[in-house]
């Protein structure tokens, strides 16, 4: 359960994790999405929020009518790098890297187009954290 307060406009988040702790924020709710999978018969949901720090948690729930799986993930930018962190391990990776990693499982090839694509969101997401 996800539980909140208000303060300056934005709201006090503690969300449940499965695989770490529970990581408690300042922050907004930025976007939702949830799914059905009816293969899995599993229904996901998504969210994405923005702390007042500038961090970005990530939080999937994962539910097939019994079971629940809840992960949470906190995101942030430092220089050249995006440190990612699920309440147990807090790991980091080179933006370039990530933005490669990102292109193949996308299945795009090195183009000039996706390359400044790629290139454009890594200066962004410097400018945007720094």
């Amino acid at each position: 359960m996800t539980m909140f307060s208000e303060s300056n406009g934005m709201r006090v988040f503690m969300l449940p994790n499965d695989i770490g702790a529970d990581m408690e924020f300042t922050g907004v709710l930025c976007s939702e999405n949830s799914y059905h999978d009816q293969e899995a018969g599993t229904i996901t949901k998504q969210r994405l929020y923005l702390t007042d720090t500038k961090d970005q948690i990530y939080s999937v729930v994962v539910s097939d009518g019994v079971n629940k799986d809840q992960r949470v993930y906190k995101m942030r930018v430092e220089k050249d790098q995006c440190r990612i962190d699920n309440g147990l391990f807090d790991v980091a990776l080179d933006l370039h890297l990530l933005a490669s990693v990102v292109r193949g499982l996308c299945g795009l090839d090195c183009t000039s187009h996706a390359d400044d694509f790629f290139s454009t969101m890594v200066e962004n997401l410097q400018a945007a954290n720094g």
